[in-house]
């Protein structure tokens, strides 16, 4: 016979053992969403932090080689030419941030693919303008024998040149001006966007900031958090 304190006992038991598992299922998911919440907030930062990196690369060309000839109208010959960028570099994790791709969120990533080749059509500018400088540019004006430091006309830089890379390396460079702006701006238009998306999602948490300093000289960003 089997005494109502058996039944008891057994479904004690079985309670505890439940109930067990079931603060064990709880404390694993809890640990989980967790880890899971921290691998967010630190893909969210990496991405935060391209886009810095993106944009103090464009903007130091923008101060160091367009400002100081921006209204000159000889700025296709004085902005002088540079080392080539690296294309492929600076490129977003976008896997890592497959928890924004969610109906109201998608769009935060999309924008960060269209930043990335918007960075790399501006570095592919700016080498092109720079290949053409070193390997024709500056040839022909040292064979024409045009120094630096000497004021000359347009005349004499059409000459030099020809009409053909006078008009070449003239649109090279209002290509690289245009793409160089707007994607200054364009960058930091999607960094305030991820930024507000991610304390959206995760609210109270630290995250990478930054904004354009206009002073004093030669400052490009301010890094804090948000």
């Amino acid at each position: 016979m089997i005494s109502f304190g058996d039944i008891v006992q057994v479904v004690a038991t079985l309670i505890a053992a439940f109930a067990g598992a079931w603060f064990a299922f709880i404390y694993q998911n809890r640990q989980k969403a967790s880890a899971e919440r921290q691998e967010h907030i630190a893909a969210g930062n990496r991405a935060l932090a391209t886009l810095l990196q993106q944009a103090n690369t464009l903007k130091l060309y923008q101060v160091d080689m367009i400002e100081p000839f921006r209204d000159d109208p000889g700025r296709h010959i004085d902005i002088r030419p540079t080392l080539q960028y690296r294309e492929e570099a600076l490129t977003f994790d976008v896997k890592s941030l497959n928890f924004l791709l969610t109906p109201k969120y998608a769009e935060v990533v999309f924008d960060l693919i269209i930043e990335e080749e918007r960075y790399r059509e501006a570095l592919k500018a700016i080498n092109e303008r720079s290949r053409h400088h070193f390997e024709v540019v500056q040839q022909k004006l040292f064979r024409y024998g045009i120094k630096d430091g000497v004021s000359y006309s347009d005349r004499n830089f059409r000459d030099a040149l020809g009409e053909l890379d006078y008009k070449l390396v003239k649109r090279h460079t209002d290509a690289v001006v245009l793409h160089v702006d707007r994607t200054v701006e364009s960058l930091v238009v999607a960094k305030d966007r991820l930024l507000k998306t991610l304390l959206e999602i995760y609210p109270n948490e630290k995250y990478i900031n930054f904004e354009s300093l206009q002073n004093p000289p030669g400052s490009i960003f301010k890094q804090g958090a948000a």
